[in-house]
């Protein structure tokens, strides 16, 4: 049985003061060059307008407005300093594919005020989607049959499961996904949709790294929290990287079921609120995005259509990824890289008015290196996202 209200346990964080030598500036890879972020009034960032490119370019011509870049799946903003003043919000409108958000900072970030990646509560009404934080995964719908019968889907995302909340980093029995480090930045799943009421799921919490070269000041709140009411959305994920991370705010990301903190840094406050509670690791070797060596795994095909290598998952026409006109068995085929042939390969099908499935891709060749997987199925006539997991046994 779910609770019908997320239970919080704000914790303060204290580890042990470095010596001095210690406290030199991080060497953060940001030239600066969208400005100084300086919010005096309440603001969103339309992540859609982001241009899209390789995330270390020079930003100047669109300076403000980050770089989506598509091999990193990541909105990345390379600020001078950060200042969020007292009593105003930061928010964020989704980029199309949903990417988190990266602050490359040269200089100081400063959170008076309030910095949200929290996710949409549910949407009342058929066809409604609660969106998630930049970087998370939406809410189930709800549909409506001709004889008036509600059909709802199960929340997006590997944790969104059929009405219920979703989850992200694994908790009352439910195991999570993505890594502790929060390397590589992804969010928390959605709920599902109630079929009495007919009501959406709730949106999961985004993702954010800040990464700053000066210190990280929060007195105010900084969340990435799952959409509340319904099936609620998983709390999503913040990295904050820095010599010291400064302040008495708040930092969490949370709901029913909880996200992921991970702080980095020498010194960290000792009057910040966290929720969920994380242990402060050193902020050496700085670490922005995953090794290239690391695993990786993604579809390549479906029904003998190839899939896009940067997919939206619109799940409203016209802009389908992949359109498939066949009641038959199809094949998704899928490939790893860096990856053990004896892991495992999952298949996550969520579609928008039917049960989900989880299927096992068996293997087909290829070696660690490079090998193809492969899942024979019969998709649901309406619109699905499909989402692979692999995990070395």
């Amino acid at each position: 049985m779910k609770p019908s209200r997320p239970i919080k346990a704000l914790v303060a964080l204290i580890i042990a003061i470095p010596p001095a030598s210690l406290l030199a500036q991080l060497a953060i890879p940001s030239d600066g060059s969208d400005g100084a972020l300086n919010i005096t009034s309440n603001t969103v960032i339309d992540l859609s307008q982001a241009v899209t490119g390789v995330w270390s370019n020079d930003n100047s011509g669109n300076a403000g407005k980050g770089i989506y870049d598509p091999d990193k799946w990541a909105v990345v903003f390379k600020y001078s300093s950060v200042n969020i003043a007292s009593g105003k919000t930061l928010s964020f409108k989704n980029h199309p594919t949903h990417a988190p958000v990266v602050w490359l900072v040269s200089g100081d970030v400063t959170i008076n005020g309030t910095l949200s990646l929290d996710g949409s509560s549910y949407v009342g009404g058929v066809y409604g989607v609660a969106e998630p934080g930049p970087g998370g995964f939406r809410g189930g719908f709800v549909e409506v049959d001709a004889y008036g019968l509600y059909y709802p889907s199960a929340g997006f995302g590997v944790g969104g499961f059929y009405v219920d909340s979703g989850y992200y980093a694994g908790a009352n029995g439910y195991g999570g996904y993505g890594s502790p480090r929060i390397v590589p930045l992804i969010g928390g799943s959605g709920g599902g949709g109630q079929g009495s009421g007919g009501v959406s799921g709730s949106g999961g919490g985004g993702a954010i790294l800040v990464a700053a070269s000066g210190n990280i000041t929060i007195n105010g709140s900084c969340s990435a929290n799952g959409g509340q009411g319904a099936n609620w959305g998983s709390g999503g994920a913040v990295r904050l990287l820095a010599s010291q991370i400064l302040g008495n705010g708040s930092i969490t990301a949370t709901s029913v079921r909880p996200g992921r903190i991970r702080l980095e840094a020498n010194i960290v406050s000792t009057n910040l609120n966290i929720d969920p509670g994380t242990v402060a690791a050193a902020p050496t070797p700085v670490v922005i995005w995953p090794d290239s060596s690391a695993p990786t795994v993604r579809v390549v095909s479906v029904g003998g259509l190839t899939a896009p290598l940067d997919p939206k998952s619109p799940l409203f026409p016209p802009s389908e990824d992949i359109t498939i006109v066949n009641t038959n068995s199809v094949a998704i085929v899928l490939q790893t890289s860096n990856f053990p042939t004896n892991g495992t390969v999952t298949v996550y099908l969520k579609s928008r008015m039917t049960y989900p499935q989880t299927l096992t891709a068996g293997y087909v060749s290829g070696d660690t290196s490079l090998a193809t997987w492969q899942v024979i199925t019969v998709l649901q006539p309406n619109y699905t996202v499909i989402q692979a997991r692999a995990v070395s046994n």
